[in-house]
């Protein structure tokens, strides 16, 4: 019982705060049931939660000016959460697949923290996105593969490098067997919002 009440409330502080205080919660993953049915609820309220911001974020800020001119496959992304600067909130990558995010390059994509402001706008990138366990300027090194070749995206203090293409190959030909793949399936594979 008393988990359940944990859970439900860091739910509720996660949906209803309306506050730009750093909310902290200690979760002792090692009591947690995941199997529960609240956990599962909890769960799917923080993602349910996670989508309507970005929805939002796209309609009322990113794509503001832009939006009269898309079609209905422009109304579409994905996302995936992680932790890239070990304070324990997540960023969030986005990606997007129709024409009018890609071109012969790439396509776009975005790094947001947990206020959905911009780190980082990638301009001509291909999934997947490997997240490295090494980190450099205190954010984790990102890999990806640009034409067949393996690129190193280093944070620089304020955002990451945009445009993967400009950058020399990486020095090594492999990512290692830790990196964490993001968007590892194919974008009409994986799971779609639409906005």
């Amino acid at each position: 019982m008393k988990t359940k009440f944990k859970l439900y409330s860091i739910a509720c502080a996660l949906l209803f705060s309306c506050t730009n205080k750093k909310q902290e919660v200690e979760i002792d993953e090692n009591n947690v049931d995941t199997s529960s049915e609240v956990t599962k609820k909890v769960t799917k309220a923080i993602i349910d939660s996670t989508e309507i911001k970005l929805k939002d974020f796209m309609i009322n800020d990113y794509l503001k000016e832009d939006i009269k001119f898309l079609t209905e496959a422009d109304h579409q992304f994905q996302y995936e959460n992680i932790d890239l600067n070990g304070d324990n909130i997540p960023e969030t990558f986005i990606r997007f697949s129709s024409p009018y995010y890609c071109g012969s390059g790439g396509c776009t994509f975005l790094l947001l923290d947990n206020k959905q402001k911009i780190i980082t706008k990638f301009t001509v990138m291909e999934a997947p996105i490997f997240v490295e366990k090494t980190i450099k300027n205190g954010w984790a090194i990102l890999l990806v593969n640009d034409h067949g070749i393996l690129k190193e995206l280093v944070f620089n203090g304020k955002k990451y490098p945009s445009n993967p293409s400009v950058l020399p190959k990486a020095t090594y030909n492999i990512t290692s067997t830790t990196a964490k793949k993001l968007f590892e399936k194919p974008f009409a594979d994986s799971k779609i919002c639409t906005f």
